[in-house]
């Protein structure tokens, strides 16, 4: 199917553009990227409708209400494409020049990958390299999946729905493109699969639903990305389980346009003795709420989470944590780098709970916020929910300016202020980069953030 045999909808979270979807489907037949039925989308559409919209109304620290959100100009589809080669995208060399820079600017293409997928928007590119170069890996679009393997994917898909919230509802009544991981048991792959979604060209609605499954003792990371330039509203899940012993690096690097808007919320159930680590980079978009969600029901289970994000002229992310520590003798480690310049905003909801049979657990949650300007604000709320006895927990927060005698120290070195500033601010991510697997990929998200400093217009300097 091409790109062109059926036309895009217009988007809108109603119910009539929801039966417009539903129609679109029936036509596009098995080249479609649907792996909703019909039903389940109807009573997902059912829930959003009632649930009420996530997180604070706005105020002091917050600009945007979700209930209030705008959705003009969207365009939705669900399609395949099949094509000889992957595209690569010119860049300006720079923001004040037409000169474009056509060198691939696309890391995941890079690299060497076990396997990966590419979408441009929410269609699917079919070409020579998608899918697993590993021959012991299944690396497919989530549609495709639930007909090959329908017990395995079913058994797995829901760990968000568990919780899920008003997006998470939406996501599911509009899902129109995913993936599917399945890394089976004692298999320990070296390269990562990568799973890009390019928002380039028309404003889409992107609805991806990801599964990642990883058998007992297996080893694995997946890199999840959005790249582009347009101003796309992305809305997806991302359902993770592993089994005994296993370890998964689940790895989301958020590079989306000016413009775009992205509320992602990631979940996962560990096996015994099993290892799931979030590690999450929110550097674009305009508007962004990243859910991160770990379930340790299975003695043993650790789960860890590194986040940042970086908010230059009028970005607002809004990230939130949830570790539940459902049995005793289970662990998890959350690390979290935020900083904020221009006018830009942020919040950080951290939530450990521990319940009222997990004794033995062991849970910490560290928190930093950095304000480089003036008009930034970043609001900072951990939290503990403690019912059982004989537990370890620990959260810590701070927000505050740059370190003055730092700066002092540097400038009595004779480095300019600018440069210390620079220096300085990139530092402060670092607990939360270093935590991320692999050289090229802490390069690249330290590369990421030296670019944002560039472009902050009110930089404390």
């Amino acid at each position: 199917m091409s790109s062109d045999t059926l036309d895009a909808l217009a988007f809108a979270p109603t119910k009539a553009a929801l039966e417009d979807a539903i129609s679109y489907l029936g036509d596009a037949g098995t080249d479609s990227g649907s792996a909703v039925s019909a039903d389940a989308r109807r009573a997902a559409f059912a829930r959003f409708e009632t649930l009420p919209a996530p997180g604070d109304r706005p105020n002091r620290g917050w600009r945007h209400d979700y209930a209030k959100l705008k959705f003009d100009d969207l365009r939705w589809s669900s399609e395949r494409m099949t094509i000889a080669t992957l595209p690569s995208r010119p860049r300006p060399v720079a923001s004040n020049t037409d000169e474009l820079d056509l060198s691939i600017d696309q890391p995941a293409l890079a690299t060497e990958n076990a396997g990966g997928l590419f979408h441009l928007g929410s269609t699917f590119l079919d070409h020579p390299k998608s899918g697993a170069t590993d021959a012991r890996v299944t690396v497919m679009p989530l549609s495709d999946a639930l007909r090959a393997h329908p017990e395995l994917v079913q058994s797995a898909a829901g760990t968000v729905a568990k919780r899920g919230d008003k997006f998470t509802a939406l996501a599911t009544a509009f899902q129109n493109c995913g993936a599917f991981v399945h890394v089976p048991a004692g298999v320990q792959l070296d390269a990562p699969i990568q799973l890009v979604f390019a928002h380039d060209g028309d404003d889409a609605a992107v609805f991806p639903h990801i599964v990642v499954v990883l058998g007992d003792g297996a080893r694995a990371t997946v890199i999840e990305r959005h790249e582009g330039e347009a101003d796309a509203f992305i809305c997806g899940i991302v359902d993770v389980v592993t089994g005994a012993n296993a370890r998964l690096d689940y790895v989301a690097v958020q590079r989306a346009g000016e413009g775009a808007r992205s509320m992602m919320t990631r979940a996962a159930r560990s096996g015994r003795d099993a290892v799931v680590a979030f590690h999450i980079a929110e550097l674009g978009g305009v508007l962004v709420r990243s859910v991160v969600d770990a379930e340790l029901d299975a003695e043993g289970a650790r789960a860890e989470t590194s986040a940042l994000f970086f908010n230059t002229g009028f970005q607002h992310v809004d990230l939130v944590t949830e570790t539940r520590h459902a049995v005793g003798n289970t662990t998890s480690d959350v690390v979290v780098r935020t900083a904020a310049s221009d006018r830009g905003q942020g919040r950080f909801h951290g939530n450990i709970i521990i319940e009222p049979k997990a004794h033995g657990s062991d849970a910490s949650l560290r928190d930093d916020a950095l304000l480089l300007s003036k008009g930034s604000h970043i609001d900072s709320v951990p939290a503990l929910e403690i019912a059982a006895n004989d537990v370890k927990a620990f959260h810590g927060a701070t927000v505050g300016s740059l370190d003055a005698d730092a700066l002092f120290y540097a400038s009595s070195r004779g480095i300019p202020r600018g440069e210390a500033v620079r220096m300085i601010a990139l530092a402060f991510f670092e607990p939360a980069i270093s935590r991320f697997p692999g050289d090229a990929l802490r390069d690249e998200v330290r590369t990421a953030l030296d670019r944002k400093i560039d472009t902050a217009t009110d930089l404390d300097a």
